[in-house]
């Protein structure tokens, strides 16, 4: 059981370890490592390949912090100072400056080995390399110490300007004092090019200069173990310059047909090229291959053009356009370096025998150079093979993907480089919120934007970290959702919360005064933009009202007569009487009570009782014609339908009251002759009674409709003690006339008789009265009297109007009572 507990404990510790990336590799270098996984505490060992010299620590392990220590990747560096041309400000006890660079130190001064100048102001030493190289390291082991108590400056320069004129750039600088027999390394950061490479000494006083050995590394040269080997070429006889390999073949002469085709039998040629630098090195490598023989001799490949004698060739047929011939010569066909002439050329017979130098190109390229945090992919390095690069997640690949190896033995490119990229968090936003999706905030991460509920988002979603350390565009905003005004609604009107429909808001509806609302009374604008649910609507209260049934036990004659003929005569609609009570309207205002004067009374007729209960929608019109009522028992009889005309206060079809200081409207009734008149709307007021003699005619019919509405109401005050809401036709019955026209006649003077009597007794009130019923809407009640005329009559009833209309031309609240019979419905 604790050997699984301890298992488990160790695997969870795994599992929570570091992780390192790859820790980076010098290009000519092989690295190997103890755990592949690259976890915590995993070894890199690193080599290099032959020729190259490892500068830096060859093993690093992985920390707990996911980095690699020590700090700092190796180099495999080649030394291209060894073997070249040194030259120095002056040379004291034998020290020249060849010993700088003849590959032995010594940890203490040897004069033997170690270089020395005069005491001078600023002394110097610089290496010619004969070509320009990327130097990337220099190392100085100085011989005597200088300078005493003073502290000199030591000055490394490359270029390619003449050294000794201090004009090169500055590789590096130190200040200090100088140990013997204790190397100084001094790299150039970045590397520089250059084909010399000097030595300053900066001294407060004159000083010697003393240099035991030089080093000048780069990784960008050729090393001669990538060039051809045979088992028969002497050894140390492989130089390299620009990309190419020389073997000096000087054991086995041979005519130049022969050395030429040695050179090619091995995949070689002779040297086929001229220029300069490569004349100043194959010089140098002659020189110092033969210090004690001068008179060697070496082929090179040009022969004398056949077509053109003057003329120069090379092997591979091009034209020799640089030349360093030491005389113009003779007439030989064959060219050689000639050493008794320092090495400059001279013409000589083909067939002679002398050494010979090969000329290779490099098979290989050898490894790049992998930079941490990447991966390198390639199938080899051989000549014209590719390698591929990828960076790990965070980093930037600065510099080529791809790069090719040529026939020079190096790459098209330089190396890249995978730089890590850190944006910083994103922007936090109003109502929002990030999520980082790839965890991270390094190159090419992304960031997602999302909005809360209720939000839109304005702007990018995502935004990706660019390669300048920054978030590709700026972060989005949440706006709140809008929604549309809510709908307005007929006799109504909606209250929005904030003022404004966004999300969250309530547009909250109401009806205008009596409208009821049907629907929710609140809808919400939901994150969606919409309206959670449809508006409501306004429609008309349906308030019953009911008139309560009389309690007088009145005896009820019903009086039965025979159908009459069709009526031809118009009937006349006659105002009621003002009510004693206040009933309920759809009109918030309340309406004021009333108490007019009791009514004469009058004959009791025969009446019929109806139902008194109906339900309004809106209010009734101002004159309203019903139809004989067939079914009744007294429909045979001629009667008149005295309808409810507008009270004397009440406006036409509205149900609001007409308060005490305002001024009341007259409607302007219809001529007698059926024919239409458009309303004159005059305003009766307290002073309306005195004008009356100026309305003759309006005035006296309508103190003939007044009178007989008293008249009738005085006449039913024993049958009906209190009129109801909906008065039954019989209950308001003024009389019942048979079908004589004599008697119907003289009946219906004497009511007018009677109203003419009443019309002084009730001007006094009739203000009053007005007011009043004015604020009640007309319901429709109506006084009924069967009026059914033969046809000539209506010809007297005609005339009788137009006597009545020339004695009193006056009264304002006249209304026609000659209408084409129609039925009218209550109208609200």
């Amino acid at each position: 059981m604790d050997v699984l507990y301890i298992c488990v404990i160790l695997s969870l510790i795994q599992g929570l370890s570091a992780t390192c990336h790859f820790p980076g590799a010098p290009a000519h270098s092989r690295v190997t490592f103890s755990d592949e996984t690259l976890t915590e505490g995993t070894i890199a060992s690193y080599e290099c390949e032959r020729g190259f010299e490892l500068l830096g620590p060859t093993r690093r392990a992985c920390g707990a912090n996911g980095k690699w220590a020590p700090d700092g990747i190796p180099f495999c560096v080649l030394n291209v100072a060894a073997g070249k041309a040194p030259m120095q400000a002056s040379t004291e006890d034998g020290g020249v400056p060849q010993r700088a660079l003849d590959g032995s130190t010594a940890a203490s001064f040897n004069a033997e080995t170690c270089t020395l100048t005069k005491a001078e102001r600023v002394p110097w030493w610089y290496v010619n390399l004969l070509e320009p190289y990327m130097v990337q390291l220099v190392r100085l082991d100085f011989g005597k110490q200088c300078c005493g108590a003073n502290k000199p400056v030591i000055v490394v320069r490359v270029g390619n300007n003449r050294p000794d004129l201090g004009t090169n750039p500055i590789c590096n600088r130190f200040t200090g004092f100088i140990e013997e027999g204790q190397p100084l390394f001094l790299p150039c950061n970045p590397p520089m090019p250059g084909a010399f490479v000097s030595v300053h000494l900066e001294a407060s006083t004159p000083s010697q200069l003393s240099i035991c050995e030089a080093f000048v590394y780069t990784d960008q040269a050729l090393p001669i173990e990538r060039c051809p080997q045979f088992r028969d070429q002497p050894p140390g006889s492989t130089a390299t310059y620009n990309g190419k390999c020389y073997i000096f073949y000087d054991r086995q002469p041979a005519s130049f047909r022969d050395a030429l085709g040695f050179c090619r039998s091995r995949g070689g040629t002779l040297v086929d090229e001229s220029n300069p630098a490569l004349q100043g090195f194959i010089s140098w490598e002659l020189w110092r291959r033969h210090r004690s023989d001068s008179s060697s001799q070496y082929w090179m490949g040009a022969v004398r053009d056949p077509q053109d004698p003057a003329n120069w060739k090379w092997v591979n047929g091009n034209d020799v356009t640089v030349s360093f011939w030491n005389a113009p010569g003779g007439g030989e066909g064959c060219a050689r370096f000639d050493g008794s002439k320092g090495w400059l050329w001279a013409d000589t017979e083909c067939q002679a025998r002398l050494n010979y130098i090969c000329q290779h190109q490099p098979k290989a390229c050898g490894r790049p150079e992998q930079p941490p945090n990447s991966t390198m992919s390639a199938d080899s390095f051989e000549v014209g093979a590719s390698v591929e690069y990828s960076c790990d997640d965070g980093h930037l690949l600065v510099g080529p993907t791809v790069r090719t190896c040529l026939d020079t033995g190096f790459y098209d490119e330089f190396p890249p480089v995978c730089k890590r990229i850190e944006c910083g968090f994103p922007a936090e936003i109003p109502h929002g919120s990030y999520e980082l999706i790839n965890g991270s905030i390094s190159y090419l991460s992304h960031v997602q934007y999302d909005c809360e509920p209720g939000y839109e988002m304005v702007g990018r979603s995502r935004l990706v970290c660019d390669i300048d350390e920054r978030w590709n565009g700026p972060p989005p905003r949440c706006d709140v959702v809008q929604c549309e005004d809510p709908p307005q609604i007929a006799n109504g009107r909606v209250y929005i919360s904030h003022n404004t429909s966004v999300f969250g808001s309530v547009a909250e509806y109401s009806c205008g005064r009596g409208f009821k609302l049907v629907g929710t009374k609140r809808i919400s604008c939901l994150a969606t933009g919409l309206w959670d649910k449809p508006a409501p609507n306004c429609q008309l209260e349906e308030r019953p009202t009911t008139t309560p049934v009389p309690t007088s036990t009145a005896p009820v004659t019903t009086t039965t007569a025979p159908p009459p003929p069709t009526p031809t005569s118009p009937r006349i609609v006659l105002p009621t009487r003002p009510r004693t009570s206040p009933r309920p309207l759809s009109s918030p205002t309340p309406f004021a009570t009333v108490t007019s004067e009791p009514p004469r009374r009058l004959r009791p007729k025969p009446t019929t009782d109806r139902p008194t209960t109906r339900t309004y929608e809106r209010p009734p019109e101002r004159k309203t014609t019903v139809p004989d009522n067939q079914d009744s028992p007294t429909s045979h009889i001629p009667h008149i339908i005295v309808a409810s005309h507008p009270r004397e206060n009440q406006i036409v079809g509205s149900g609001n009251n007409i308060r005490a200081e305002q001024t009341p409207r007259v409607n302007v009734p219809q001529p007698v002759d059926g024919e239409r008149r458009d309303p004159v709307g005059a305003r009766l007021n307290i002073g309306a009674v005195v004008a009356l003699g100026a309305f003759g005619a309006l005035v006296f019919l309508i103190a003939i409709i007044t009178t007989i509405v008293i008249l009738v109401r005085s006449r039913k005050q024993n049958d009906c003690k209190r009129y109801r809401h909906h008065v039954s036709p019989d209950c308001n019955t003024v009389g019942s006339l048979d079908s004589s026209s004599s008697e119907s006649r003289s009946g219906l003077n004497r009511y007018y008789r009677q109203a003419w009597e009443e019309l002084h007794e009730a001007a006094g009130a009739k203000h009053a009265h007005r007011r009043h019923e004015r604020e009640a809407p007309k319901d429709g009640s109506e006084l009924v009297v069967s009026d059914v005329y033969p046809a000539h009559h209506a010809r007297d009833k005609r005339r009788h109007h137009h006597h009545h209309h020339h004695r009193e031309p006056r009264h304002p609240d006249w209304h026609s009572p000659h209408r084409p019979p129609h039925n009218h419905k209550p109208r609200y």
